[in-house]
């Protein structure tokens, strides 16, 4: 059940170059992952915004609305009468804290 153990004596400096050789060989193997939104259209749907942003349509919608608390959080472009937003306003948002959304709570806002 028990594996033998054998003792091995290195100097630091020895120690320090088995690191470096495992480094450089898992370095050397590495791939990057994918960006995150490298998946999606330049140009997204509604509806595609909505669901990679984890929003409803509704929602939505009332983010590209300018407010008295805020600026409106995306704004879309029209074309051909279709509604559009830029791939990179989309993942800009996603790094923005879920402060766009408030709700009234105990008479303040509440950030989602």
């Amino acid at each position: 059940m028990f594996g033998t153990v054998t003792q091995i004596q290195v100097t630091p400096d020895q120690l320090t170059e088995l690191v470096r050789g495992a480094v450089r060989s898992e370095l050397a193997n590495y791939t990057p992952p994918a960006p995150e939104g490298s998946n999606l259209p330049e140009l997204l749907t509604r509806r595609q915004t909505a669901e990679t942003l984890q929003v409803s349509l509704t929602t939505l919608h009332a983010w590209m609305q300018d407010t008295d608390e805020r600026p409106a959080v995306l704004v879309p472009l029209k074309i051909n009468g279709r509604v559009r937003y830029r791939r990179a306003d989309v993942l800009d948002a996603l790094k923005e804290t879920r402060r766009f959304k408030s709700a009234k709570h105990n008479g303040g806002p509440v950030s989602c």
